[in-house]
């Protein structure tokens, strides 16, 4: 661990050598300063990962608290020569990240910064994935407040519901939660609420026993038990319908768990994080969501905002997918050509985020030796454009006569979806992607309407 940086502050040189001859072993890179300001000084020109000083070295003019505001990226230790109860609660309730009896707990010392750096790391690898994939900086007012919603949210254990249409990027924002808080060594373990029937959507979440029902070959943990110490997402909660909303419930109150076919129940410690694209105020007044269940879920709402909103990130969003793109699928773009390139700068992308990385890839794919060429602009691109001439037509043949709005909506959906599907090939995990829904919603629609693939 010749790569952690400590810094070492005290008023006495006994103190200071104490601490120092226990961690050279661990590091070359330990430097002591004499004094609160001088150690200001230090930290202020240079980038250390530990601070450890006495408490006495603070004072009620620069407290812990705000010593652990202004150097957010060095953590802070309290190795104390007279520890107190007192001082120890205070410290760990303002960011003191270890509190230490220098005399009876400074051997064990090198061991707890060792995990506390190798956790800061795994921290900082997570981020930097999530940088990676997805793209987090922004100009935009909104996204950057939502940001910060979601840091200052991360440090409770409040349960936090994201809102906003999809494709915007709601699993991201959870992820960035989870990221920023206390658990992010922990899982991040996520579940789509709308993927699973009823009774699979209980199994997946609470797990079973072997033999529970046909099919439980061997017993299986629950999602909740998987999220033990670390944080569950609710993808899609607007989906989940009352009867499990009660089960659901039950766990979040009393934060016990039981798997199917089993009278035992397991304690488990979770953040809960849900998201959903639907009006669930509208769910709980038409009696579809449970008022109870709404208002466990939304301690905290933060709503995401779509892409029409941040127009000012374009470029930087079109540049992030289009080279993630060219790597994922192994192809040089050299060139855009302009109506390519206009169509990607003027689209209103109503699938938001999600829609964007798709569009990127199918140009990225169909470039002709390194160029971008209007090829790449999506069929349906062609349908939004001339979306009210055909239903101009299909309107002239449906106002003949009254009809049922059922039967005219049945009518105008099957017809689209097998027109999609024609403009495919067939390809269902295409036309699915393009229409920014599920393979398993437009599988039920092809059965639903008799379609021809």
């Amino acid at each position: 661990m010749k790569d952690i940086k400590i810094l070492i502050a005290g008023n006495d040189m006994h103190y200071i050598e104490t601490l120092s001859s226990v961690l050279f072993a661990l590091t070359d890179s330990v430097k002591t300063v004499n004094g609160i300001d001088n150690a200001f000084n230090e930290l202020s020109n240079f980038a250390y990962d530990f601070f450890i000083t006495d408490y006495s070295l603070f004072d009620k003019d620069f407290s812990i608290k705000s010593f652990t505001g202004t150097f957010s990226h060095t953590d802070l230790i309290i190795a104390a020569s007279s520890p107190a109860y007192s001082q120890e609660s205070y410290a760990f309730r303002n960011g003191v990240k270890e509190y230490i009896d220098i005399k009876s707990g400074i051997n064990y010392l090198p061991k707890i910064l060792v995990n506390l750096f190798n956790d800061k790391n795994d921290k900082k690898k997570f981020k930097e994935k999530l940088l990676s994939t997805y793209m987090l900086n922004s100009k935009n007012e909104g996204y950057n407040k939502m940001l910060l919603q979601c840091e200052k949210v991360a440090k409770s254990k409040a349960n936090v519901l994201l809102i906003g249409e999809s494709g915007t990027g709601k699993e991201v924002a959870a992820k960035y939660i989870h990221l920023c808080s206390d658990r992010s060594s922990n899982s991040f373990t996520a579940v789509n609420c709308s993927s699973f029937t009823e009774s699979l959507l209980e199994s997946e979440l609470f797990g079973f026993e072997q033999g529970s029902f046909t099919g439980a070959v061997k017993s299986k943990q629950g999602k909740f038990e998987l999220a033990d110490n670390g944080t569950l997402f609710l993808d899609e909660v607007g989906e989940i319908i009352l009867t499990t909303q009660v089960k659901l419930l039950r766990v979040l109150e009393t934060k016990k768990t039981e798997r199917l076919g089993s009278n035992k129940e397991r304690n488990i410690d979770f953040r809960l994080i849900s998201a959903t694209n639907k009006d669930l105020v509208n769910g709980v007044l038409t009696n579809t969501f449970r008022e109870d269940f709404f208002y466990r879920i939304s301690s905290i709402v933060i709503r995401v905002p779509p892409l029409r909103e941040r127009r000012e990130d374009m470029d930087e969003l079109i540049q992030f997918f289009l080279k993630q793109s060219q790597i994922e699928n192994e192809i040089i773009i050299k060139h855009i050509e302009p109506e390519a390139e206009e169509f990607l700068y003027s689209y209103d992308y109503p699938g938001n985020i999600r829609e964007l990385k798709s569009i990127i890839d199918r140009m990225v794919v169909l470039s002709n030796e390194g160029v971008i060429t209007k090829d790449g602009i999506p069929i349906l691109f062609g349908i939004h454009k001339n979306y009210n001439k055909i239903n101009t037509d299909r309107k002239i043949k449906a106002f003949d006569k009254i009809i049922p709005l059922q039967n005219f909506k049945h009518e105008t959906e099957s017809e689209y979806l097998q027109w999609v599907l024609e403009q495919t090939g067939g390809n269902v995990a295409e036309a699915s992607r393009q229409l920014c829904i599920s393979s398993r919603q437009l599988f039920n629609k092809i059965n639903k309407y008799c379609l021809k693939k």
